[in-house]
């Protein structure tokens, strides 16, 4: 199975789930491969927000995707902070990109699973998780559901993995087992 995971992060955490799923998917030997959608006010950004510094460095190293590296893959697993209820506009940008590939039906049955940051738990991060699950409907890809009770004592919503962020600072450790508990649910189904 091949796998792509493709992620827009500013302050950085996005980025570090979309890390926690790269590391997972090698752990288990996996083919897969990560990218981050294209951002050009990135530094400008990372200026503004304190949090965002930490990771910039790390982040920048990461190629930048193009539509067709999603052809390929099996399984495409796409990452976006939440910005107002949505996804953030340089991932509405990549999603919008892909559709010379949508008119050819490249995706057609390719699995899409869906993960996001938000400020808190009223930020509207379902709500971008759904946006990324619309796109893939769209796209005709198949929607890979959470199940919401993954593993006794870890809750997340069925529209994918979700971190609160708060102000960007507090990074995704709890989301460690949540995101090591999906990428074995991934390889048996």
């Amino acid at each position: 199975m091949k796998i792509v995971i493709i992620f827009h992060s500013v302050c950085g955490n996005t980025y570090l789930m979309a890390q926690e799923f790269y590391n997972a998917f090698k752990e288990k030997k996996q083919n897969v491969e990560m990218y981050r959608v294209e951002d050009s006010t990135l530094d400008k950004t990372a200026q503004i927000f304190a949090p965002a510094q930490d990771f910039l460095t790390e982040i920048k190293k990461i190629s930048v995707a193009a539509p067709q590296v999603m052809e390929n893959a099996d399984l495409i697993l796409l990452g976006s902070p939440t910005y107002f209820g949505n996804v953030s506009g340089q991932m509405k940008l990549f999603m919008d990109a892909t559709s010379p590939l949508w008119i050819k039906g490249k995706f057609i049955g390719k699995k899409l699973l869906a993960f996001a940051s938000a400020g808190n738990s009223e930020g509207g991060g379902d709500l971008c998780l759904q946006a990324i699950n619309v796109y893939g409907q769209h796209m005709g890809m198949l929607n890979v559901s959470v199940p919401s009770n993954i593993k006794p004592g870890i809750t997340v919503p069925a529209y994918g993995i979700l971190h609160y962020s708060g102000n960007g600072s507090v990074r995704p450790d709890k989301n460690k087992l949540a995101i090591a508990e999906m990428v074995n649910y991934l390889l048996l189904s």
